[in-house]
């Protein structure tokens, strides 16, 4: 029999319901009442999901086609790291190189004539020989020729002049002659003047006065008359003395008329010789137009050299324009990277061994680096392009083999007002920009393809579930 005592016992209820039957409604009631709960408050992504691409923000130059000549040099490879003035292509060009080569003969040629006139300009102005080395222009002989025409210019002149000093010399010669015959003649009127002034009874002549013999022969004679009134009775004494006087004084007449006589023959001759004196005068024609000339020697040869200065001048600018149109049309034979970046090469023109002038062939993209902005681009379906807007969220996972998938981020920052056909599709052309890491940049490249999912909003499950059973968007 069954003992009613057990009843009371946990260890028969315990051993009557202790399955597993009992035991799993526990943890599904607890989990469907957690489910429940997560329904009303985890939110669920609402996103679109297509293909993108990683593309740049910007092309930092578009490279073309310079020349229609053939191709000898092709360096152009998608991806290609460059730096500024990397060679992409090279035409045949060799007729340009040989011009170019003969015009920087020419500019040489004519830099050096221009130097070795400028020596000839400055040798004319300092007046000396300023040439430090061979002259090929004839530059120096016109220096040297110069110089010769300005010692002729200097040795006529002083030849001239020299002329007339040595008359000048001759005339100061005649003049101190003449002025020395008057003073003798002067001399000898005071002496006269002297000897008349004796004779007079109005002074004493000096012992050394050249004519003191003619005075006294003429003072002899008056002893002589006096002589004879001595002589003379006393009944003729006083007849002989008046006799004596009228001699003495026709005697003292003449003595004065002759010494009056000298004097004005000697004032005569110094009459003549003062006329003749002021006849002889200096010549002041001497030529002070050395200096004057040899400043307009100076000058005309200056003007020349500038003239031909001028000449060097027009040739080498005309030189330089003709070498920078050749330059031209030789940069146009080679092709090179303006700026450094990412070549991108247009795929129409792979394989090509000529291409037309003015042809774009390739585009260079910014480089890959920390903190480089790129464009993640995709491209949605028209039917549901009316959920998206600028700012939202745009996630692109790189489709590659790697050991964790490379997720990039940003928002959406443009979204074409109007559809692009693409295989048969009206597709919208969506972007967003977002910022390289470090991390990224090994990873990543320009054109890679990948998923694109656009985060359009977020419902609670609960009401996304309920949406969809209701069938609402």
């Amino acid at each position: 029999m069954f003992d009613k005592r057990l009843l009371e016992s946990s260890e028969l209820y315990d051993k009557r319901y202790r399955n597993f039957a009992t035991l799993i409604i526990f943890p599904i009631l607890t989990l469907f009442i957690g489910l429940f709960i997560f329904a009303f408050f985890a939110k669920k992504e609402l996103v679109v999901t297509t293909s993108g691409d990683i593309e740049p923000t910007k092309i930092v130059a578009q490279i073309q086609s310079t020349s229609n000549n053939k191709i000898i040099q092709n360096d152009l490879s998608e991806g290609k790291s460059l730096t500024k003035d990397t060679i992409l292509l090279r035409y045949n060009g060799d007729s340009d190189a040989t011009q170019l080569s003969v015009l920087n003969a020419q500019l040489t040629q004519v830099q050096n004539q221009k130097q070795q006139l400028g020596f000839l300009q400055n040798s004319l102005l300092q007046d000396k020989n300023l040439f430090k080395k061979g002259d090929d222009f004839g530059y120096e002989q016109t220096f040297e020729n110069y110089q010769a025409q300005v010692k002729t210019l200097s040795d006529n002149i002083a030849k001239s002049n020299q002329g007339v000093a040595d008359q000048n010399a001759t005339v100061s010669n005649e003049k101190e002659a003449i002025n020395q015959q008057i003073d003798t003649l002067n001399t000898q009127i005071s002496q006269y003047t002297e000897l008349e002034n004796t004779a007079s009874g109005n002074g004493s002549i000096s012992s050394n006065n050249p004519y003191l013999d003619q005075y006294n022969s003429y003072t002899a004679q008056l002893e002589a008359l006096q002589n004879t009134v001595s002589m003379a009775t006393s009944d003729t004494k006083k007849t002989a003395q008046v006799s004596a006087d009228a001699q003495k004084s026709t005697l003292k007449a003449q003595f004065l008329a002759t010494v009056q006589g000298d004097v004005a023959s000697l004032q005569s001759q110094i009459q003549s010789l003062t006329v003749q004196s002021s006849g002889l005068t200096n010549s002041n024609t001497y030529d002070n137009s050395l200096s004057s000339q040899s400043l307009s020697l100076t000058a005309g040869a200056l003007a020349s050299a500038n003239k031909k200065m001028s000449g060097l001048d027009e040739s080498l600018t005309e030189l330089h324009a003709k070498i920078a149109l050749q330059n031209q049309v030789d940069e146009q034979s080679t092709v090179r990277a303006g700026s450094v970046g990412i070549l991108h090469v247009l795929p129409n023109i792979l394989g090509l061994k000529a291409i037309p002038a003015g042809t774009p062939i390739a585009e260079v993209y910014p480089e890959l680096s920390k903190n480089v902005s790129i464009d993640l681009t995709a491209y949605v379906p028209s039917t549901e392009i009316s959920a998206l807007k600028n700012g939202q969220t745009l996630r692109f996972t790189v489709e590659q083999n790697l050991p964790k998938p490379e997720i990039l981020s940003g928002k959406i920052s443009k979204i074409d007002s109007a559809p692009t056909a693409q295989n048969g599709l009206n597709l919208y052309k969506v972007q967003a920009q977002t910022l390289l890491k470090s991390s990224d940049v090994v990873k990543l490249r320009y054109g890679l393809q990948g998923k694109v999912t656009i985060i359009t909003g977020n419902k609670s499950y609960f009401d996304y579930y309920k949406d969809k059973v209701l069938g609402k968007d």
